[in-house]
């Protein structure tokens, strides 16, 4: 079957159509950013999981301050040369090694202390390094005080130039002064609890990014127009945005259904339907308000339309199309069909005067086996003599048979399908009912498509806001 564009637009109009216009399957970047964009909340709330622990931990961690003395080992004075400078370095590494040794620990600890017992822990709670390509020696203390820790820092460099004046000059012939004392730090060097939370929120989207593209995987639900066009070949009549309470949207509402209009004049090879079916595959997917606003849509055209309640279980088109009518319209279908009614009496009229609807009537078990009876097998045909176009609104069409029998009988088939929760299996089931009964497929209705809505309701507040201007220039 011919793939008819969603825009309204039939082939050989003069218009480009989908054959001759450039191709809009979206690249692999567009792919990964809508995916990222649907399942932003699962990213979002990753990070965020991922940041407030890492925050709260940081918070509740033991503090550590650090701070660091520096020290400068000045070699004998001699005449300044490469080896010299080179040897001088050398002492200075030397030094850097002695400092880190039990010795100096012990001597700081009994300064500290007043023992030398604790030189394991004074030693522990200080790092050596030596300054590459120099004669400087640091001494980094840390400590939970600050306070504490400078004096560590400050007590290991007196300490060191005592015993290397008394012990290490007589034979090394150098001297070590200090070259900055240790001040005293204002914030902890560690818990760094900003630098662990950006650290962890990067983490945080490096893993939601991850779930997010899990979840896409696992999630078989059809979601953009480019997944039903891909999944199957079945032509799309009409993209219905959301209907919200602004005029905009209204407005943007009622434009897709005189879109399926226009598209069901060219869906058929054969000419324009004139019985059509109108399914789902579960309920509450929106084919009961794609039958009253295609009718009314149609009929405010001049078209003699003829809406038929054929849900004979659950009728709900009366309030779309009678909403004056407070108690249930009789006679109605089943009457006709148990041959209670003539079909004129199961017409009535509404307040649109070329559009008739024919209700329910009273409940009965199953609409299929009254259309095996010897009526119900020329009602539709009986109908389409009353009417230029008759609508039905049949069940959906994974409660019963009902759907299916009627699709098998109509010229046409329109499934709709709710966009917020169809999945590839459930529509080709529903599709795969209709086929079972040979009933005509002529196309889908996509409810609830919110990749219409930034375009259409765009375009059309870009028409409201000229209409409001040229009105005010008139005006003046």
């Amino acid at each position: 079957m011919a793939r008819l564009p969603a825009d309204g637009v039939p082939s050989g109009s003069g218009r480009p159509t989908s054959d001759t216009m450039p191709s809009t399957t979206p690249s692999r970047e567009q792919t990964w950013a809508r995916v990222i964009w649907r399942r932003k909340p699962i990213v979002l709330a990753t990070i965020a999981a991922f940041a407030l622990a890492t925050g709260l931990v940081s918070e509740s961690l033991h503090k550590v301050y650090s701070t660091t003395s520096t020290l400068l080992v000045v070699p004998a004075k001699t005449q300044q040369s490469f080896d010299s400078v080179q040897a001088a370095q050398v002492v200075a590494r030397t030094y850097g090694d002695i400092l880190g040794s039990d010795t100096v620990a012990a001597r700081v600890s009994e300064r500290l202390n007043g023992s030398r017992s604790n030189k394991d822990a004074i030693r522990g709670a200080v790092s050596i390094d030596t300054v590459p390509e120099t004669q400087l020696i640091k001494v980094t203390a840390q400590n939970g005080e600050p306070k504490r820790a400078q004096k560590i820092a400050n007590a290991y460099a007196d300490e060191f130039i005592a015993y290397a004046a008394s012990t290490l000059f007589p034979r090394t012939q150098a001297t070590v002064s200090l070259a900055a004392p240790a001040p005293k730090p204002d914030s902890p060097a560690r818990p760094k609890p900003t630098l662990y939370t950006l650290l962890a929120a990067l983490f945080g989207l490096a893993v939601g990014l991850g779930l997010a593209f899990l979840r896409e995987q696992v999630d078989s639900r059809l979601r953009t127009f480019e997944e039903i066009e891909a999944a199957f070949d079945v032509p799309v009549l009409a993209r219905v945005p959301r209907r919200g309470k602004a005029d905009t949207t209204v407005a943007a509402f009622t434009e897709a259904f005189r879109i399926l209009r226009t598209n069901l004049q060219f869906a058929v090879a054969d000419g324009s339907p004139r019985t059509i079916a109108i399914t789902s595959g579960d309920e509450g997917e929106g084919k009961t308000t794609t039958v009253a606003q295609l009718a009314q849509v149609t009929a405010v055209t001049g078209t003699h339309v003829l809406v038929v309640e054929a849900d004979l279980r659950r009728p709900g088109l009366q309030r779309l199309v009678a909403p004056n009518e407070a108690e249930p319209l009789r006679p109605g279908l089943s009457n006709y069909f148990v041959g209670g009614a003539s079909l004129e009496d199961i017409m009535h009229s509404t307040n649109m005067p070329t559009m008739d609807f024919v209700p329910a009537g009273p409940p009965v078990p199953s609409l299929s086996a009254l259309l095996q009876s010897q009526r119900g097998r020329t009602t539709i045909d009986d109908l389409a003599m009353q009417a230029e176009l008759v609508i039905l609104d049949c069940p959906p069409l994974g409660v019963g048979a009902d759907a299916a029998t009627v699709g098998g009988r109509v010229d046409g088939v329109i499934l709709v399908v709710d966009m917020e929760r169809a999945t590839e299996l459930r529509v080709r089931n529903a599709m795969r009912q209709i086929e079972s009964v040979r009933g005509r497929l002529i196309g889908l209705v996509l409810n609830r498509d919110r990749g219409v809505e930034t375009l259409v309701y765009g375009y059309l507040e870009q028409g409201s806001t000229a209409a409001r201007a040229a009105k005010a220039l008139s005006r003046d």
